[in-house]
């Protein structure tokens, strides 16, 4: 019986070290964090889409997916529509060079990169259900877009801040000649930065800006200097497939348009009042300027 015990008894010894010695198990992997553009990119091309939906606003046929990758889940919006018309009818009038294509989306998101803006999300080009079509980045923590904020007139945290970037938002869309700014589509996040969706009825192939008032008569020096930079071989190298020649050389004719604008200005009115500087948005994250 004491031999029993104690074979009883050393049994329970051993397998107490031999759970001690075990290593112990890690815990599961936090899924990835996806901030910079490259990995943004990846995932909205490469990313197997778990669920399908209409989105809540939008008129042209944007579908809301979400997408999985690497153990890493997140939304994009999806606008497959791709039309061109020499004119199209308005109960205005008569639109002129219509267009209508998720390829200004992609194209537009280029454009914000070129010129360091990041206010546009991530935007590929992907098929869906065997169309060609723009995947964009679906902005977390939104409060709120600008149609609703003009509604409502909540208080805003830094009106300084607030008006200088909804002056890049109108140069930007006199630069792309943007034709249907749909108020809907200016969205503002819960750090009250203005994000640019929905650019598919943009880039004309017109020389000439749409409304230069709306260009505001100040400009951030940053994006001064980074619409100089703009080049015929640079810019027709980033939207190959996207825009055509006729397209490009629009862009960059308003481009010489809003620059000569605000030279002008600057020259009238000095450098203090027609110039301001303009926080840094790296990823559409806020840094202070160099």
């Amino acid at each position: 019986m004491r031999k029993r015990v104690w074979v009883l008894a050393f049994g329970v010894l051993l397998a107490g070290r031999a759970f001690a010695q075990a290593p112990a198990i890690p815990p599961p992997a936090a899924p990835p964090v996806l901030t910079s553009d490259a990995d943004r990119e990846r995932f909205l091309k490469e990313g197997e889409i778990v669920r399908v939906r209409s989105s809540a606003k939008g008129i042209t046929g944007t579908t809301r997916a979400t997408l999985r990758l690497d153990g890493f889940s997140h939304d994009a919006s999806i606008q497959t529509i791709d039309q061109a018309k020499v004119t199209n009818p308005l109960q205005s009038g008569v639109e002129i060079d219509f267009r209508d294509s998720y390829k200004n989306n992609v194209a537009a998101y280029r454009l914000d990169r070129l010129m360091g803006l990041n206010m546009v999300p991530v935007t590929v080009v992907r098929t869906f259900e065997s169309k060609k079509a723009s995947f964009t980045w679906w902005i977390d923590d939104v409060i709120m877009d600008e149609q609703e904020r003009r509604a409502k007139k909540p208080p805003i945290p830094d009106i300084d801040a607030w008006n200088r970037e909804m002056l890049v938002v109108r140069m930007f869309d006199q630069l792309i000649y943007n034709f249907d700014r749909n108020l809907t589509n200016l969205l503002i996040d819960k750090e009250w930065r203005i994000w640019m969706i929905d650019h598919s009825r943009a880039f004309k192939v017109f020389g000439e800006v749409k409304n230069e008032k709306e260009l505001g008569g100040r400009c951030s020096r940053d994006v001064l200097a980074a619409l100089r930079r703009l080049e015929d071989a640079q810019v027709r190298g980033e939207m190959k497939d996207l825009l055509s020649p006729d397209q490009v050389k629009g862009l960059l004719k308003r481009r010489d348009q809003i620059v000569k604008y605000f030279d002008k200005t600057v020259a009238q009115k000095g450098e203090a009042l027609a110039l301001y500087d303009r926080p840094v948005r790296v990823n559409g994250s806020p840094e202070p300027p160099h």
